[in-house]
């Protein structure tokens, strides 16, 4: 848990879900804000399954990684807070901000799923059928230890995340091998594959009724089958559309802003968060 004291302004760091993923994510982007700004207060707490937060062997939901964030707010915040987060970890955020609304000031989403993927229902059956055929036995266990190779890991960054592969650096093959040392960190990373978090978002994103920014990296692109689906225009187009009061703009990178243009990224959320 890293925190700043002070403050004027609180932000909620919620790091996206994959193999050896956590907190740690958002290293590089605390250190370049805190450089420039000491009265921010940061939180990035690890979520349910990730890091050094328990991992329960039981499919988790949006809700379940909601829950503990809810009460680390109620304890440490000192009044509403922006909640900042990556990737598919807006569904994370929307169940915080409905379940708590009074924590929450304004949202920030960094290089989110393109809208299909937010619109699109996506069957639970089907979600618990992959988790006990797939998932939840031998085969899910084979197939972490090989997804947790470097190898592995670095082809997967630089064809799905990373801009510049040469951005993938050690630190960052370090980090996810760290982060997922332990095997009980696959039930975070199998709940979020099977699609326990895949429903229609698009009612709660454009019923919000809170400030709202979205950056998208210059190079975004969709991953696995949303590839496919729509490329930048068109997603900044739908975006754009469906949140007519957003502010909504794009920043070198790809699909890891926080890691990859850690200047930029940091640059573009401060300047928007010291309008509210």
């Amino acid at each position: 848990m890293a925190s700043h004291t002070s403050a004027e302004q609180q932000l909620l760091l919620i790091h996206p879900i994959g193999v050896g993923l956590s907190s740690r994510f958002w290293d590089r982007f605390v250190a370049h804000w805190q450089d420039q700004d000491s009265t921010t207060d940061l939180l990035k707490p690890d979520l349910l399954g990730c890091g050094k937060a328990p991992c329960p062997a039981r499919p988790l939901t949006p809700e379940d990684w909601a829950e503990p964030l809810i009460h680390l707010l109620r304890e440490r915040a000192k009044g509403p807070v922006v909640l900042v987060c990556q990737g598919a970890s807006l569904p994370i955020a929307l169940a915080i901000e409905a379940n708590a609304p009074e924590l929450v000031s304004a949202l920030v989403a960094i290089s989110p799923p393109g809208w299909r993927v937010l619109k699109q229902e996506f069957p639970q059956s089907r979600a618990h059928w992959l988790w006990r055929i797939l998932f939840d036995g031998l085969i899910g266990n084979l197939f972490y230890r090989y997804a947790r190779r470097r190898r592995f890991l670095d082809g997967f960054s630089r064809k799905n995340l990373f801009a510049r592969p040469e951005s993938v650096d050690d630190e960052w093959l370090e980090m996810l091998k760290q982060g997922s040392r332990a095997m009980d960190t696959r039930w975070a990373v199998y709940s979020f594959l099977a699609g326990f978090w895949r429903r229609d978002w698009e009612p709660q994103l454009t019923g919000l009724n809170i400030p709202i920014q979205i950056l998208f990296g210059i190079n975004a692109t969709g991953i696995g089958s949303s590839r496919s689906w729509d490329d930048l225009e068109e997603r900044l187009g739908t975006y754009r559309e469906k949140l007519p009061n957003a502010s909504i703009s794009t920043i070198p990178g790809r699909n890891v802003l926080p890691y990859e243009s850690t200047e930029e990224c940091v640059n573009s959320v401060r300047e928007w968060v010291s309008t509210l």
